[in-house]
């Protein structure tokens, strides 16, 4: 017997050297890093006599590094981004999105400070209750946006009952002419302020909820909801309402769908209580984006068609149901094995020469992006 125990302990011991791996070589490395190289091209019919088309160049490069060290981690978000259009506009732009420092201070609650974009919202063009956020480009809705620099509290916690987990976030927001000068112009006039959030997120009976409540001292309160729901597992349904006290609201109400062929279809309908008419339309510039009471916003993805791999077409529109102007874009997507995608697309302003797409200096344009990510 002890000879057969013998042999079964060398016999382990070889195999186990065998099979011996370095335990640090796998162990997750407490920093990360990843970004892109960006390089768009428009290539643009005016509407305009003196000048019927013109090129637009733009570069763009991401970086994004995080360092975490026992509670804390460290988070930055570094962009540039650079414009030429001959003769008219040659401008360079180096935005911190996000800069910031945060700390658990137990397993439950956690601090941070710095620059962050919070990303509230379910909806996928628009979101009424981004209070702290800024406004998503209806072209690019999932574009990296910059954030705002704040104070943040988090408590999270899970439960193992039809209310899964709660989280809450208090927020403090300064808005003055040197901190935060964007939010200060467009929430408060120009006028120095102390801005708070509250948001509380429940994952109650499978389903995503978040309260939100705004107050500053000099604007008025807000208040928002906004929920995800999957009826089935390819699809989802979700919306956002805000109000400000005294004054109007904003409600979405959209979709998701996902075939068993792997086309997704999402589709938005957004109103806004104090947004404008048809008539109001008509005299108003139209380089800002949602200025009309509703909209329709769809996008169609269909993945790899006819099985060509890394392939993708898609179809995206955008209607003002005052005026019954669309943007519509149609385009094609192709991702190389050497982290290189390229979108190729078309797209249209129409309507009317008053209506908000119909009046836009850009009639069409041919849009090329290539993106190598690392």
């Amino acid at each position: 017997m002890p000879k057969v125990l013998f042999f079964v302990l060398i016999s382990t011991s070889l195999i186990a050297g065998e099979y011996d791996f370095d335990m640090a070589a796998i162990e997750q490395k407490p920093y990360e890093y990843s970004g892109y190289l960006r390089v768009d091209n428009k290539v643009q019919k005016l509407n305009q006599e003196e000048q019927e088309y013109q090129n637009l160049l733009h570069l763009e490069a991401l970086f994004d590094f995080s360092y975490s060290y026992e509670e804390l981690t460290f988070k930055s978000s570094l962009m540039a981004n650079y414009d030429y259009l001959k003769e008219k506009t040659e401008e360079s732009d180096f935005p911190i999105n996000e800069l910031y420092l945060s700390g658990k201070l137990n397993t439950n609650h956690s601090l941070l400070g710095g620059k962050q974009s919070l990303n509230w919202g379910k909806g996928y063009f628009y979101n009424p209750v981004a209070f702290f956020d800024r406004p998503k480009d209806p072209t690019q809705p999932t574009q990296t946006r910059e954030g705002f620099i704040i104070a943040k509290y988090s408590y999270n916690k899970s439960f193992a009952n039809e209310l899964k987990n709660i989280s809450l976030d208090l927020v403090y927001l300064p808005s003055t002419q040197n901190i935060n000068q964007e939010y200060c112009e467009l929430a408060t006039q120009g006028k120095d302020a102390h801005n708070a959030a509250l948001r509380l997120y429940l994952l109650l009976y499978d389903t995503d909820i978040d309260i939100l409540y705004n107050y500053s001292d000099n604007a008025k309160d807000k208040i928002g909801i906004d929920f995800s729901k999957n009826l089935q597992v390819n699809f989802e349904i979700h919306g956002e309402f805000a109000a400000v006290t005294d004054e109007g609201f904003t409600y979405l109400l959209g979709g998701r769908y996902l075939s068993d062929f792997d086309l997704t279809i999402i589709g938005e309908y957004l109103y806004q209580s104090e947004g404008l008419e048809q008539a109001q339309i008509e005299s108003f510039p139209s380089t800002v984006p949602f200025i009309a009471k509703d909209y329709f916003m769809a996008l169609a993805t269909q993945k790899e068609p006819f099985e060509w791999l890394y392939f993708s077409l898609y179809y995206k529109n955008m209607t003002n149901l005052q005026d019954y102007s669309q943007q519509n874009k149609i385009g094609a997507s192709y991702s190389f094995k050497n982290n290189v995608d390229t979108d190729i697309s078309y797209n249209k302003n129409s309507g009317n020469d008053l209506s908000e797409f119909g009046k836009k200096t850009v009639s069409d344009f041919l849009w090329l992006q290539v993106t190598w990510r690392y």
